[in-house]
């Protein structure tokens, strides 16, 4: 485990020196820190033609990249404020941890999105790859390939439920979009696509393609709507502007009370099911 001390950490790390080319790595260690009562992979990267210590949160794991070139000193008081900026990014924000929290081993789960309730047998099969298959209106089966470390862990099912009710409910979800966009702003939409994402609840580039979190499927309809209208907005302004806001403000009058609901709420948002049997 990392050794960490307590010091004073601003809101934001960053050492940066212009770099002339891309940083190459030449070491990494792999390690586990505790947030809270989770446990979150570490990459640990030390990096030649660095000039700045920076840590980021992927998918897989909370990655802290270091130069090269300075002292043990100097790199152990980096890695140490980078890991006071997780600690503190995890106190005001822990849904941005949220995907690192795995489901408990179990044969069989229960389930609930969107009123509908499931049961979720877990069963092994010789093919490479993991798939869930519906075999009855309230009752799902996954099957695990035993070679992937991940269905050892618990780690793979809720990956597997995310992407399984993305593809259920994206129909829904764009007919939702659509119907919105109609309603309020009238702007080209090319694509919707809902993403295991904990990043951020959503995204719309310049070309109209609207990304969801697929999480938003677990939150009531008048969050997500919220949600969506918060993207379609950004195809009339593609900023943060007063202008935006206005947008936001004349397609949904009580958006604040649905931000409220998401930061209090959000880090519930799960695709972690329940053990049963």
């Amino acid at each position: 485990m990392l050794t960490l001390r307590r010091t004073c950490v601003p809101a934001q790390i960053s050492f940066l020196v212009p770099m002339a080319r891309r940083p190459k790595k030449v070491h990494e260690r792999r390690d586990q820190l505790s947030f809270g009562d989770l446990t979150v992979p570490v990459r640990l990267i030390v990096e030649q033609g660095r000039y700045n210590a920076r840590a980021s949160l992927s998918q897989k794991a909370l990655i802290i990249r270091v130069p090269a070139h300075v002292n043990e000193v100097e790199r152990t008081k980096m890695i140490r404020d980078m890991v006071l900026w997780a600690q503190e990014l995890y106190a005001k924000k822990p849904e941005a941890f949220a995907h690192y929290r795995k489901a408990e081993l179990a044969r069989a789960y229960a389930f609930d999105i969107r009123d509908q309730y499931y049961l979720i047998d877990v069963d092994t099969h010789g093919l490479k790859s993991h798939r869930i298959i519906k075999v009855a209106d309230d009752k799902l089966e996954v099957r695990l390939n035993p070679e992937d470390a991940r269905a050892e862990n618990g780690e793979i099912v809720g990956k597997l439920l995310a992407k399984y009710f993305a593809g259920v409910y994206l129909p829904e979800v764009t007919c939702r979009v659509h119907e919105l966009n109609e309603a309020h702003f009238r702007r080209p939409i090319n694509h919707v696509k809902l993403s295991d994402t904990y990043s951020r609840w959503g995204s719309c580039s310049h070309k109209g393609n609207i990304n969801l979190a697929t999480r938003l499927l677990l939150a009531p309809s008048e969050v997500l709507d919220a949600v969506i209208i918060h993207e379609l907005a950004h195809l009339v302004e593609q900023n943060h502007s007063s202008r935006f806001w206005a947008q936001v403000e004349r397609a949904l009058p009580n958006h604040k009370e649905y931000d409220v609901w998401l930061k209090k709420h959000g880090k519930e948002l799960l695709f972690i099911p329940i053990p049963v049997g």
